[in-house]
């Protein structure tokens, strides 16, 4: 019974939509970014009690003549929302098909053919901007590991990160 109140104490505390980096710290959080030749997408990711990454709502289609100040607030924006999420609440974000509706995409592998991306992710102290390649060997995107770019967290903001994004995704 103890176990079930901790798990139900920490989604309550993931569940508060909160801007303030000390929150923001305290867990891992992640967001996709696709940029195809029309706009950028940011997908929301939710981590499972597994550990494996879904993608759900939020979802942000962006132009790509954005501001960088503009593409920072959508980037807080979609790292505020993504949280871990318990067993019970992974079909709520199952919803692959309805994502690639929205982004106006025919499937995965189009879009990982047609686009670049990348992760943000926060765990700890620190942000890691992450880009991924389509594989020439493996079925889908894999990590270039060469380019990816860590900061520490107190010291970075979220203007420097969306500078960083578009160049990496340039």
């Amino acid at each position: 019974m103890k176990k079930l109140n901790l798990v139900t104490m920490f989604e309550n505390l993931f569940r508060k939509h909160s801007d303030n980096n000390k929150k923001l710290k305290e867990s891992k959080r992640l967001i996709s970014i696709y940029k195809t030749m029309k706009h950028y997408a940011i997908l929301t990711a939710y981590q499972t009690e597994s550990g494996i990454w879904l993608f759900s709502d939020p979802v942000y289609i962006l132009s790509l003549d954005i501001t960088e100040e503009e593409f920072a607030k959508v980037i807080s924006d979609g790292l505020a929302h993504s949280r871990s999420i318990s067993e019970k609440e992974e079909n709520i974000f199952r919803s692959n098909n309805k994502l690639l509706k929205r982004m106006k995409e025919r499937s995965w592998s189009n879009l990982y053919k047609t686009s670049k991306s990348c992760t943000i992710e926060i765990e700890n102290n620190e942000i890691i901007i992450e880009p991924w390649i389509l594989s020439s060997t493996q079925r889908g995107l894999v990590s270039d590991e060469e380019r990816v770019v860590k900061l520490e967290f107190s010291k970075s903001n979220y203007v420097d990160v969306a500078q960083i994004v578009i160049d990496i995704l340039t």
